[in-house]
């Protein structure tokens, strides 16, 4: 039990983490959209960034599907062997999941909004507020 609550103390440190980047990647993006545009337009970065979600929740039920239906485990058969019932349960738990996560860490790699470019948008940002109120 001890064991179990410090496992799952853990995954929820990373899962938490991969839930709150999100909102601060779309901030930074919005961000730098005001910049270019004049505008801040959260709505339409938070549709798409939804409509993504949606689709990403779309794989992980065909996965889920594909998995089940191939170790042959779509409906109970005490036939079925267990090892092939094993197998794909730590392909869902273990390899989709760390695909996922090299996909999102080669994205975060690739993300252009870090260090001196950010801190420039991030005070650029602050120029164009002041103006803003200035005129108001």
């Amino acid at each position: 039990l001890i064991l179990g609550m410090i496992v799952f103390f853990l995954v929820g440190i990373g899962f938490s983490g991969s839930l709150y980047i999100i909102d601060l990647v779309v901030a930074d993006i919005v961000d730098e959209d005001e910049l270019a545009t004049g505008m801040r337009r959260e709505a339409g970065y938070y549709g798409v960034n939804a409509l993504i979600l949606r689709f990403s929740n779309i794989l992980v039920i065909l996965a889920i599907s594909t998995i089940f239906s191939t170790v042959g485990w779509k409906t109970f058969d005490p036939t079925v062997d267990p090892s092939q019932v094993a197998f794909g349960l730590r392909a869902l738990i273990f390899i989709f999941p760390a695909i996922a996560l090299a996909i999102g860490i080669l994205a975060l790699y690739k993300y252009p909004l870090d260090g001196e470019r950010l801190s420039n948008v991030q005070e650029k940002l602050k120029e164009l507020h002041e103006q803003k109120k200035a005129r108001v």
